[in-house]
């Protein structure tokens, strides 16, 4: 089975594939109060796969989301 898809508002409102978040993306995550209370809350957001974007949204809510710092615009890291 493949990463979901959902709409990106960064990727011009299109369907993009979203991934779990992973090390130093997670960490920054945990600092965005206004969309993440408890730890727990973490699993629900997936970040944008889409080379260069930095968008993270829940995975239930496209619009409960923000964006990574710009040293997290790199290529995406294949899905393992």
């Amino acid at each position: 089975m493949g990463l979901p898809k959902r709409r990106c508002p960064n990727c011009g409102d299109t369907e993009q594939h979203f991934r779990h978040l992973h090390g130093a993306e997670r960490a920054f995550a945990l600092t965005q109060t206004q969309v993440l209370v408890h730890r727990a809350d973490l699993d629900k957001y997936r970040r944008c796969t889409h080379e260069g974007c930095v968008r993270v949204q829940s995975y239930f809510n496209w619009r409960s989301g923000f964006d990574l710092p710009e040293e997290f615009r790199t290529s995406p890291q294949p899905a393992t």
